[in-house]
């Protein structure tokens, strides 16, 4: 019979791959030290679950459906501060590594790891440690000392709604089409398109790409 500690730490999985989101519950709930409240494929269900649930730690993806798990940080930062998020992610950990120092993750786990090794980065994490891969602690490192992009330090400028329209632009949505997914008139993509354009000092959509895609809000290799 499996037992739980009265002193569990909850757990929230953000994961999109369905085979690995049920070994890291069946990891984790095996252990009787952790009790996951919840588990979801999409980012903007992730983003909910987390503000609802409030669980102690956060497993997260970055590439996911709906929102990224860089803008399911970026929301929860500083509105949850006693959360501790571990991402686990197959994204490239240079692209990743300055995103992530800015809201404060704990740990870094790459998808490439042993299960052993997600075990003890979430064990570190839950203690109130970090642990982050060798090859992230260097891509971290070298983040730190590359200088910002003009155009990166520019994006903390663009508004929630600007940067979905951004995100659209990068995945070769019209103004037409993203204007019907979003349910807002043609002519408002576009007020928005001039301003994030104006507010990043970009001149055309390639500009958009490249700062989306340095964000971590889309990669192209997914699709």
């Amino acid at each position: 019979m499996k037992t739980t500690s009265r002193k569990a730490k909850s757990v929230v999985v953000v994961e999109d791959q369905t085979a690995i989101c049920e070994l890291i519950i069946e990891m984790l709930e095996a252990r009787g030290i952790y009790r996951v409240l919840g588990s979801t494929a999409d980012g903007n269900e992730g983003l909910a679950l987390a503000k609802q649930l409030k669980p102690d730690i956060l497993i997260l993806d970055i590439l996911l459906p709906g929102i990224s798990g860089l803008e399911v940080l970026r929301q929860l930062h500083g509105t949850q501060p006693d959360l501790k998020v571990l991402v686990f992610s197959a994204k490239s950990e240079k692209q990743l590594a300055r995103g992530l120092l800015k809201v404060g993750v704990r740990g870094y786990v790459p998808k490439s790891a042993r299960l052993s090794e997600l075990r003890q980065a979430v064990d570190a994490v839950a203690a109130g440690d970090t642990w982050f891969s060798d090859s992230f602690q260097k891509a971290m490192a070298d983040a730190l000392t590359a200088p910002e992009s003009e155009v990166d330090a520019k994006g903390s400028t663009l508004t929630e709604r600007e940067k979905e329209i951004a995100i659209l632009l990068a995945k070769s949505f019209s103004s037409k089409e993203v204007a019907v997914k979003l349910d807002i008139s043609a002519k408002t993509v576009e007020n928005h398109r001039t301003n994030l354009m104006r507010k990043l000092g970009v001149h055309d959509v390639a500009g958009v790409i490249r700062f989306v895609v340095r964000q971590g809000f889309y990669d192209p290799s997914e699709g």
